[in-house]
């Protein structure tokens, strides 16, 4: 297992990842900009087709499908809202459209605090539920036997420069 550390304007680092070796995945804990600057190195470091995952910040600084087109295969962590929309929620677009508090990412936000919402009005579901949990706009709510709240998140992969959902078997 190699790491290498990149700034916020990444430059080439093609000889690290060189030295780095053969890879089965690559995990990005960067921003969409820096992604952008970083997905041609690694391709011409033979890392192209390597598993690619990055977290949720790698929508940061995303939004022009042009340019977001060099992130194209790369999973993320999401929100149910966000990418498949939840049931008892308008879509997510709809909402930014007419709340500025639910726009970029502070939709983010927006999806916890019906979370929140939703953990006190179905707590009991919670805590009776064995064979699943709660269908939430940030993922699925769990209750551990502590009585803390886990959350599995949705998860995407931009196609085509735009987050779409990847298939997660429900």
């Amino acid at each position: 297992m190699a790491s290498v550390s990149v700034g916020e304007n990444p430059a080439d680092i093609g000889a690290q990842l060189r030295a780095a070796g053969g890879a089965d995945a690559v995990f990005l804990a960067i921003k969409g900009n820096q992604a952008r600057a970083l997905a041609p190195q690694l391709a011409l470091a033979g890392l192209g087709g390597a598993s690619r995952v990055g977290t949720s910040q790698l929508t940061s600084g995303t939004g022009k499908v042009d340019e977001d087109a060099a992130l194209d295969g790369i999973a993320f962590p999401s929100e149910a809202w966000t990418t498949r929309g939840v049931s008892g929620l308008p879509a997510a677009s709809t909402v930014a459209a007419t709340l500025a508090t639910a726009r970029g990412a502070a939709g983010r936000l927006f999806a916890f605090g019906f979370d929140a919402w939703r953990i006190t009005a179905y707590l009991e579901k919670l805590a009776s539920a064995s064979d699943g949990g709660l269908a939430g706009a940030t993922g699925m709510l769990y209750l551990d036997g502590f009585g803390n709240i886990l959350r599995t998140p949705a998860w995407s992969a931009f196609s085509g420069g735009r987050p779409a959902p990847v298939a997660d078997g429900r």
